[in-house]
């Protein structure tokens, strides 16, 4: 029995190491059905203790973050997080949600890695179900007006946000 119990737990512990350690999307945005639709509503205390309500940033281009403290391709797309959010100031916000987490390693992580945007706690884990999360990291750009205009399953940059963001300026502008 202990032989079977050691082995699960190798296996089990194998799966996570390579949910850990996976490279990041770099490539394409991924699909989900939430592109086109109204994003979902997302509603609570920041880490800094302000309240924070979705609806209250619709008018920008908000980038949602799920991620995790273990997640090595998290860790790597942080200072991309925070270069977007330094470009996007006037006209964007970052929103992290910590995703197979503790809000304890979550703090610490922010500590360390810095960003001064959103940091909420899904303790239900009902935005994750809306949004449809996998697995860390995940990210999703809600264009101004509250419409879910692009995923990203795995780690991102700062460029490839603002190449979507500057398309759909465009495309809008033709239009």
């Amino acid at each position: 029995m202990r032989l079977v119990s050691g082995a699960a737990g190798i296996i089990l512990l194998s799966f996570v190491l390579l949910l850990a350690t996976r490279d990041g999307g770099t490539g394409p945005q991924s699909k989900s059905p939430l592109i086109g639709e109204l994003v979902p509503h997302v509603e609570g205390v920041s880490f800094d203790g302000k309240s924070f309500d979705i609806d209250d940033v619709t008018s920008r281009w908000v980038l949602i973050n799920f991620f995790a403290s273990w997640c090595v391709p998290c860790v790597r797309e942080h200072p991309e997080l925070m270069e977007w959010n330094r470009r996007r100031r006037v006209d964007g916000v970052v929103i992290s949600v910590p995703f197979g987490d503790t809000e304890k390693d979550a703090r610490a992580f922010f500590v360390e890695h810095g960003g001064d945007w959103p940091v909420l706690i899904d303790r239900e884990s009902a935005w994750a179900v809306a949004f449809g999360v996998l697995r860390p990291p995940e990210s999703f750009l809600v264009a101004p007006g509250g419409i879910v205009v692009a995923k990203w399953q795995g780690q991102i940059t700062a460029d490839e946000i603002d190449r979507v963001v500057t398309d759909l300026q465009e495309r809008n502008a033709v239009s």
